[in-house]
Order: structure tokens, then sequence, then C-alpha cells
């Protein structure tokens, strides 16, 4: 790393906002970060990249106007150039009601720490050595023919905001991931596929006998079977719920709707059964979209979204929260500096239940478990018709049955919702903004290709 995480971004980010004149307002968004990711295949290195980035995006607010800047140097040069463009900005764009900047809360960010020393610390020799590990652990099966490539990645990062308002906030994490991509033993003219996983914060975190025992569990290459069109109940997996909670959680962000209305929510709306409780919890530091603070500066907090089937929670930036007569919740995000926070849920969890995973397939007499999701497409709103691409097994007699490779399961997120009769009392953490729970719905359209 060429770079130490030692608050840099912070001081930089304190000297843009102390350039405030009377009169404006000026927020600084400051990051900076590193990654690195190394290719096996067959105990050999393929490639590896390493590469660095950072940059700053300043906000200034004058009247109802705001006006937006980045650059992708932390250079002095860069530094005026950047905030004279968004003084620029400020002048020239449509004014707005919602055009704020937030201001502290006095809510007390979550104390809990996300930057661990040995990951960015770890010597190559030692990445590429855990890559050839799980190599291994996999092809030791007489069920596995090979592997195609196993990839060691790791990143470390910081962030600041601060404005001339008073906020200020400082963050810094790492992550590190391994991900072998598996290839069956050869059985009836097909191959089947799996992907070896494990993530952490830190390499004593990941757990690779584990990644190597799902991905050989999960490679079925008999009795695969087509699925005809029908309707029938249906077990989501844990990376199944995930996914459609990641897509559902995108709507709830922003100011409620009319009952009825396109999209919208009216608070105390049923829009799920009793058994869904839904909350975006960033404060969890077990989950990876874990934060102390939001993308402009304010402490993160527990926010309630669905409790025991109705709607009685958004989430709010402090442009969202001001449209809709509400204050910022500590839910704003970023895609990085060169783009504008928005309102939107980091860490998404259900409420677990008191089902058994196992007992929610062994009570089906015939159903459908589903284990993977790709090319999940759906409409605007919580109530928005989706499909999405799915592989899973045929439950029969409450055992699993024929593998499926590939059927389309189709809905609207209110038909979902509304027909889920068990939560699972598992609560899994998964890369993305999500953890992952198993969910029994009483019956959704699936088959077809």
């Amino acid at each position: 790393m060429t770079w130490q995480a030692d608050g840099t971004v912070l001081r930089i980010a304190h000297s843009l906002a102390a350039r405030a004149v009377p009169g404006e307002e000026i927020e600084a968004f400051v990051a900076r970060g590193t990654d690195t990711q190394i290719l096996v295949r067959d105990q050999s290195v393929e490639s590896m990249t390493s590469a660095d980035s950072g940059g700053a995006g300043v906000r200034v607010r004058l009247g109802r106007r705001i006006g937006f800047a980045y650059t992708g140097r932390l250079d002095s040069a860069s530094l005026d150039a950047v905030l004279a463009d968004a003084r620029d900005n400020a002048r020239f764009t449509q004014p707005s009601d919602s055009a704020v900047l937030p201001a502290p809360d006095g809510v007390r960010p979550a104390s809990f720490a996300l930057w661990r020393e040995e990951c960015p610390d770890l010597p190559v020799r030692d990445k590429i050595a855990r890559a050839h590990a799980l190599e291994r652990l996999v092809t030791a099966s007489p069920r596995v023919q090979g592997v195609k490539s196993v990839t060691w990645g790791d990143a470390a990062a910081e962030s600041a905001v601060v404005s001339s308002l008073g906020i200020e906030s400082y963050s810094r994490r790492t992550s590190c991931f391994l991900s072998g991509y598996v290839l069956g033993v050869p059985e009836g003219g097909r191959t089947a596929t799996s992907t070896a996983y494990t993530m952490g914060r830190s390499p004593a975190e990941l757990d690779l006998a584990a990644a190597a025992d799902e991905a050989v569990e999960a490679l079925v290459a008999t009795n695969r079977a087509a699925f005809p069109a029908r309707r029938l109940p249906v077990v989501l997996g844990p990376a199944a719920t995930a996914a459609f909670l990641g897509v559902i959680g995108n709507t709830l962000g922003g100011r409620p709707g009319p009952a009825g209305g396109e999209g919208g929510l009216a608070q105390e709306e049923f829009v799920a059964s009793r058994h869904v409780t839904l909350l975006d919890d960033p404060t969890d530091p077990t989950g990876f979209g874990a934060a102390r603070f939001d993308a402009e500066g304010l402490a993160t907090r527990r926010n309630l979204l669905v409790d025991g089937g109705r709607s009685v929670g958004r989430l709010y930036d402090a442009a969202a929260g001001h449209r809709a007569g509400a204050a910022s919740n500590g839910a704003a995000l970023r895609a990085g500096y060169k783009s504008l926070p928005r309102a939107g849920a980091r860490a998404l969890a259900l409420v677990p239940g008191d089902l058994d995973p196992a007992a929610a397939v062994a009570g089906l007499d015939h159903g459908f478990l589903v284990q993977g999701v790709s090319g999940l497409q759906a409409g605007a709103g919580p109530r928005g018709a989706f499909s999405a691409a799915v592989s899973g097994r045929v439950v029969r007699g409450g055992e699993l049955a024929e593998y499926v490779p590939h059927t389309t399961l189709a809905a609207t997120f209110s038909e979902l919702l509304l027909g889920v009769r068990g939560v699972g009392n598992d609560s899994i953490p998964l890369p993305g903004n999500a953890k992952g729970t198993t969910l029994l719905v009483s019956e959704l359209a699936v088959g077809g290709q």
C-alpha cells in the first residue's frame, strides 16, 4: 500500500470546508483507497493488479442553489480548482427548495471498528498462499474435475465528510475475499459448476474449509430437470432472499406516497405478511454494510422500515428528508467522491423468525427451493412486478429432488411479501446491502425458460 490510512482525508476536508465565506455553505467529501487482485490457476499466479485511487467531491450551497464538482487528485492546485468549480456551478444551477446541506443532529455514532491492520499489511506471498490453499482444498474432492481460477482480493479505504455547518466524520475500513470457480466431474454429458467464496474484514476471518465444502456440495450434475410453469409453494434460500431485499430496499428511500399511488407506500399500510419485520441497521457490525457514518457525515442508525407487515419508516438523506418534511435519518449513500448523495439502504435485515430452514423444506409436499438468483429485473416501486432467472431444487414429499439449473420466477413484490408464511431463524451476513434469511412463501409462479 503506497499510503497509510492516517486521517489525511480528514485534514483535506477541513481545509476545504474552512474556506466558506459569509452567505455560503461548503461540504467536502474526501476519500482514498487501494485494492489488490491476484488470479491463480493450477497453483501458479496468472496475474496480479494493484491500484490506488482517491479524490474529493465538493458541494457549495448559495441560497436555494447547490453546486457540485469533483476531482480525482488531492494536490493543492486540484483542490483549489474543484472548490472554484463548485462555486461556479452553484451560481448557475436551478434553484430548488430541497437544496439543503445537513447540520449536526446530536446522534452519536456506534462504537465499532471496521479496519483490520493485518489486511493491508499481509505480504503478497501470503495472499498467494491462501489462494493456493483454497484451490487444493477444492480439488481434493473426487467430485471436482478442477478449478478454473481462484481470485484473491483485498481493499482498504478511508473517507471523511466535513462541512462549514459543523459536520465532521471520518471512516476507514478493510475487506478481503477468496473466490474460486469450480468445475465438477462430468456426469451424463454434463459438467456442473459452483463457486467457492469466503469474505471478511481480515485474512483471519476467511474460512477456506467452509468455502470449499459449500462449493463441493453445490455441484449437482445428475437428475437435472426442466421445470414446467406452475404455481406452488416456494422456499427462498438466504442468498435468494438477500437478492430480493436488495431491490426492495432501493424503493424505501425518500418520501412516502399516497396509498395506492404509483410506487409509493403510505405509512401504516400493510405491505407484507405479519411475519415480516424489516430494518436497515448499519450499526450492526456483523453485516458487511456496517458503517458508523452515512455519506453526509451523520451517524448511522437503526431504521425500522416494516413492522409486522406494516410500512412504518422511510430512509432519508438531507434532501429527501427536507422534501418529506422530515430530518435525515442517517441514510445517505454515495457511489464515491464523483457522485452526489442519495437516500438508500446499506444493511437490510429481516428480524429472524422461528422457522428452521430444514423444516421449511420438510413441511412441503411439493414445492421449489430457490438457491440462486440472476438477472433480477423489477418495475418501479415496492409493488412492482419482477422476473428473475433462478436455480434450485424441486421439493417432493418433504425432500430435495431434481436440480433445476435454470427457470423463471415471476410475481410482484407485494405478492411475494404478502405471501410470506414463515421467516427462518437464520441471519447470514452476505456481500451487498442485505443479510440472508430463509423465507417460506405460500405460492408463486415458477417455471419456463
